[in-house]
């Protein structure tokens, strides 16, 4: 009896620790992350969101991350049942899969950047993940889907597989002019922000951790955003009788360019603090096409060619890794079992084109 339950013991052991092994294979396996942005143009699942879909449903070892800007023109509204069809042309793409997924703010979910944008990012939040949680599979259902919550800037900070952390902030609650959600005034919740990044970054360097940085306000980019408007801008900002018409619309159109001044300042803050760390990928939409850039060891993109493409500016100013403003596509970001990332864009043909390792 006693030779029986050694021999017992022995093999609960082996047992055991080839379930460790396993476990730790499947930890060391490659990770991908997808980026789509701004698909909120049409009210059905088109040919880019189809591909999407079938990449994710094959390899549930992923996230997707939607980078803003899910409902044009203006954001949800529960009593527009077109804002609602537009959103779940996106969430039907999800239902069946088995990974994790995060939807973020764009400014035209915050109502294209009116009165009525922090109703309209509440509104989102409650849809996006009461729906999920009652009609998906994924993995992060139950702690929710939409993020930064209660139209707060952020960070939401999530481990979404080993050695990788994903980093969501609110890139519009920077330059939205009206109410937004608030911790103490929006004075101290700015300071609390940066304070909260900076520290997260250095917690990730520590566990020698990649880093992805989710906004949807880019920080580099050659698109129609980064057109010179000076003139515009000095005139609706500093001239007293045309501040009325900037009050009307043209400051708020005008915010979204990143030589706005509060644009400029949230940019200048988040790459000081990127440029301190190390492993920082920020990834974004707002651009309606495909860019990389690489600056001081910091990889930006830009994935916002969702449902729509808008082109390029020849007069570039910064310089791209890559860029492509042809069609409609989205972004798969592969970190391999040597803890390289490859670069992949998928197009709205389907066509899986190898960018770069890094």
């Amino acid at each position: 009896m006693k030779s029986k339950s050694i021999i017992l013991y022995i093999f609960i052991l082996l047992v055991f620790f080839k379930s460790e092994d396993s476990n730790a294979q499947k930890n060391k396996e490659e990770y991908s992350i997808y980026l789509i942005g701004d698909c909120g143009k049409n009210n059905f699942t088109g040919t880019n969101l189809l591909n999407l879909k079938k990449e994710i449903t094959a390899n549930p070892n992923s996230t997707v991350l939607f980078l803003g800007d899910n409902i044009y023109p203006s954001g949800l509204h529960f009593e527009d049942k077109n804002s609602i069809l537009k959103i779940n042309a996106q969430l039907a793409i999800v239902e069946n899969y088995q990974g994790k997924a995060f939807f973020i703010p764009g400014n035209h979910d915050w109502a294209a950047q009116k009165k009525s944008g922090y109703q309209t990012i509440l509104n989102q939040q409650k849809y996006i993940d009461t729906f999920l949680l009652n009609h998906s599979l994924l993995k992060n259902k139950n702690s929710g889907i939409f993020f930064p919550k209660d139209a707060l800037p952020g960070p939401s900070s999530f481990l979404i597989s080993e050695k990788l952390r994903l980093i969501i902030i609110d890139t519009q609650w920077f330059l939205h002019a009206f109410k937004k959600g608030k911790k103490l005034s929006s004075k101290e919740t700015e300071k609390q922000f940066y304070h909260e990044l900076d520290s997260l970054l250095t917690l990730s360097d520590k566990n020698n951790e990649h880093v992805i940085i989710a906004g949807h306000h880019p920080l580099l980019t050659n698109g129609k955003h980064a057109k010179p408007k000076a003139l515009a801008r000095f005139i609706v900002n500093y001239i007293p009788p045309f501040q009325l018409i900037g009050l009307a619309g043209i400051y708020r159109l005008l915010s979204q360019d990143i030589d706005h001044h509060k644009y400029k300042k949230m940019r200048s803050n988040l790459i000081a603090i990127f440029n301190k760390h190390n492993n920082v990928h920020y990834v974004s939409g707002h651009e309606h096409n495909i860019q990389l850039f690489k600056e001081n060891n910091v990889n930006y993109i830009v994935s916002g060619s969702g449902s729509k493409v808008s082109a390029l500016r020849t007069k570039k100013r910064f310089i791209p890794s890559y860029e492509n403003d042809k069609q409609q596509g989205f972004i798969q970001l592969k970190l391999s079992k040597d803890n390289t990332f490859t670069t992949i864009l998928v197009d709205e043909t389907g066509n899986a084109i190898q960018i770069m390792n890094y």
